[in-house]
């Protein structure tokens, strides 16, 4: 009986289907790149300070309970939820936006600039709830095995939403509210996509339902990377080994199967079955050679933005800043359209800040905080060179300054700043898109990057690159899909 199942790449997709495929049974080995488990779930620590390197906040937390009854363990860790969710400036005025999951308290915050806020928003969330029940189990939890099943089952989906097909989300929002603030806020669920809202389907609306009513926004007691610790210590329970500092670059085959998988060192690693964490799409590329995924190929494919990350420690207390803050310009419809292909300058670049230290102490020492600025940039594709860094960033550091009224620049203890460049050769994301491929309607369900090789049979993927998508509970079922693939050509042994 087939038992073996080496696993590459320790992100939140490859540990979650390590422990799923250990319950029923297979002996689980993984490799990893980077120096430690987690993948963009990851942390930085440095001269007192730790620093979640990528995600900052999640929803759907229903994902990890469901992941955690079914390898039957307790969760190793605690969710923070939070309320507000956070808050929102735009430049040129003193007055910050706080987004309540309270309608009335939320409403208030609008009062002045959208009239009839909490009935606009109740339309809005029924409308959307509708749509995320409609296609939560037959579209979004679900493996296809061709376009023509997936197409057949987007045809029961009531007709109802199907003009959200042909809209965007800036243009759904149209329908609902008036006021520029109103609409830029509640159309930055597109940029949780690594996307902006005007090439954003408009079915992507479910996520403020999501937000607002059916799970809302959570962080992690103690870190966000307390998930990975947790999960490292059930597999160090389990006795699934990991092997860090290794990279796969080439394979031996026989006939219709993978027998090695060959990493950076000469080394072959020989399994039964292969689950791949990395890329999905630059993977079959750059390692398998597939034709389909060759770099001429996947440059015209649509990519997530880059991120242009920032981690920084600093002297003092900033009182004007939230747990998770949005810092807006004016021009939002001019900045999105040009902002992927690099037509404009980043001098006064639109950025989210997070500040861990309000709610976990421990990440900095004492009368100190902790940031995360994260700034989406164009991928490699549009911006190769990021000599200019150092001037991105002060261009932040000033404009965040001037807007909470704080000294960042002159109580810096620490600095660490990630270009795309960074990020692409840490994680191997392809041309530095922070979130992989884009959520265009030809780039999810079937049109996406399946999660079993279309030429080896014995391989199968997870991760942001193929179904469901991206982001962490994503990953948690994109764990779930690829676990069922597996079992029903190995079954549970």
């Amino acid at each position: 009986m087939n038992n073996t199942a080496l696993v590459v790449g320790a992100g939140l997709g490859g540990l979650t289907t390590a422990l799923r495929l250990k319950k029923h049974g297979f002996n689980v080995i993984i490799v990893e790149k980077y120096k430690q488990a987690g993948g963009r779930l990851n942390v930085l620590k440095k001269d007192g300070f730790t620093f979640d390197f990528g995600p900052s906040f999640f929803s759907m937390s229903y994902e990890f309970k469901e992941f955690f009854e079914y390898i039957q363990k307790p969760m190793p860790f605690r969710f923070v939820e939070l309320d507000p969710l956070y808050t929102v400036n735009f430049s040129g005025s003193n007055r910050s936006y706080t987004i309540y999951k309270d309608l009335h308290k939320l409403a208030e915050e609008f009062r002045d600039v959208e009239p009839a806020m909490e009935e606009k928003l109740e339309r809005l969330l029924e409308k959307t709830g509708r749509l995320y029940h409609d296609v939560e189990y037959r579209i979004i939890k679900r493996n296809f095995n061709s376009i023509l099943g997936y197409i057949a089952t987007l045809a029961t989906v009531p007709m109802q939403h199907a003009p959200l097909m042909l809209r965007n989300v800036w243009d759904e929002l149209n329908r609902y509210f008036t006021s520029y603030e109103a609409k830029v806020i509640f159309s930055l669920v597109a940029f949780f996509l690594g996307a902006t809202p005007f090439d954003t389907p408009a079915v992507y609306t479910l996520l403020s339902y999501i937000e607002m009513r059916h799970d809302g926004y959570y962080n992690v007691e103690g870190g966000m990377y307390q998930i990975v610790e947790g999960l490292l210590q059930l597999m160090k329970e389990e006795k699934i080994e990991i092997y860090y500092n290794i990279e796969i670059t080439g394979f031996e085959e026989n006939k219709s199967r993978i027998s090695a998988l060959i990493d950076n060192n000469g080394n072959k690693w020989s399994a039964d079955l292969y689950v791949i964490n990395s890329d999905a799409a630059w993977f079959r590329g750059k390692v398998f050679g597939h034709k389909r995924y060759q770099p001429e190929k996947l440059d015209k494919e649509k990519w997530t933005l880059g991120p242009f990350t920032m981690y920084l420690g600093v002297k003092g207390k900033i009182e004007k800043l939230a747990q998770h803050n949005y810092f807006l310009g004016t021009n939002f419809q001019d900045y999105a359209s040009r902002i992927f292909k690099n037509s404009i300058t980043l001098d006064k670049p639109y950025y989210y800040v997070n500040v861990p230290s309000k709610t976990n102490p421990n990440v900095a020492p004492e009368g100190h905080e902790n940031l995360f600025i994260l700034c989406p940039v164009p991928d490699l594709r549009y911006k190769p060179d990021w000599s200019d860094r150092e001037t991105v960033a002060s261009n932040i550091l000033r404009d965040l300054s001037e807007r909470i009224d704080f000294d960042i620049e002159g109580n810096l203890v620490t600095q660490t700043i990630l270009t795309p460049i960074e990020w692409q050769n840490a994680f191997n994301l392809y041309r530095g898109s922070g979130l992989g491929l884009a959520h265009d309607l030809n780039q999810i369900g079937a049109f996406r990057p399946r999660n079993v090789d279309e030429e080896y049979n014995n391989v199968f993927y997870v991760g942001a690159s193929t179904v469901p998508g991206t982001g962490l509970p994503m990953a948690v079922i994109s764990s779930k899909l690829v676990t069922q693939q597996i079992l029903k050509r190995y079954g549970t042994l």
